[in-house]
């Protein structure tokens, strides 16, 4: 039996806009923190022909509270801040009776030369 790890995480607020010279911006804004329980880090790299693409998933479960009824229901607007990097959710998935929820997040680092 695995021991579960619950860490510290932000839930921020993604805002993306155009600046006045007409460049795209994206504003992340804390909204709250919270704990979560930590499953399964995946880190993985994918080798192209000039580059290696790292990228990491990690799901993190919470409880189903009316904050993260919100982030459910408009995942593309939030983001979590969890070991100081920024990661973007990508799949949600709600427990049959509504008492947890667990947001799959992943995170990009830049590509790097071979």
């Amino acid at each position: 039996m695995a021991i579960a790890r619950f860490e510290p995480v932000t839930i921020n607020t993604v805002t993306n806009g155009i600046s006045t010279v007409g460049t795209q911006t994206t504003t992340i804004t804390k909204w709250f923190d919270s704990r979560a329980k930590i499953k399964d880090v995946h880190n993985s790299v994918r080798i192209s022909d000039r580059y290696r693409i790292y990228s990491d998933l990690v799901n993190l479960e919470f409880n189903y509270t009316p904050n993260m009824r919100t982030v459910v229901n408009l995942q593309q607007n939030y983001s979590v801040t969890y070991r100081g990097n920024d990661w973007r959710i990508t799949d949600v998935y709600e427990s049959n009776d509504r008492m947890k929820v667990t947001l799959l997040c992943y995170r990009n680092d830049p590509s790097a030369p071979v």
